[in-house]
């Protein structure tokens, strides 16, 4: 019982953990970005927002390149659209990890 506990406590804290940086990285994004602008917002180099850009990037080009082998690295960039919208979209899968972590804390207490 004690070690399911354990796993329990760490996957709530990475839950916790990219929830909260996702999250941050939105914020930052809406913050850089007028309300109604059309023009795709450029995170700052070294904050959370660039760091998530980053990290997804390479995680993406990873899986497809996985998924095509035969595509070119210039391929494998997102639409306009989808790069303009990552903000909202941070903020989405934030909160939706954040969520999840509070569902698992509810669950957890009416066990016990």
């Amino acid at each position: 019982m004690l070690a399911l506990q354990i796993i329990g406590a760490i996957v709530l804290v990475v839950l916790v953990w990219f929830g909260a940086r996702l999250l941050l990285a939105g914020r930052q994004l809406d913050r850089l970005t007028p309300e109604g602008s059309t023009r795709i917002p450029v995170a700052p180099r070294g904050s959370v927002a660039a760091k998530v850009d980053g990290r997804l990037q390479r995680a993406r080009a990873a899986v497809e390149t996985l998924v095509m082998p035969e595509a070119e690295s210039a391929e494998l960039h997102p639409s306009a659209g989808a790069f303009r919208d990552r903000a909202q979209t941070y903020v989405v899968l934030g909160l939706g990890l954040l969520g999840l972590a509070g569902a698992l804390v509810v669950g957890f207490l009416l066990v016990m």
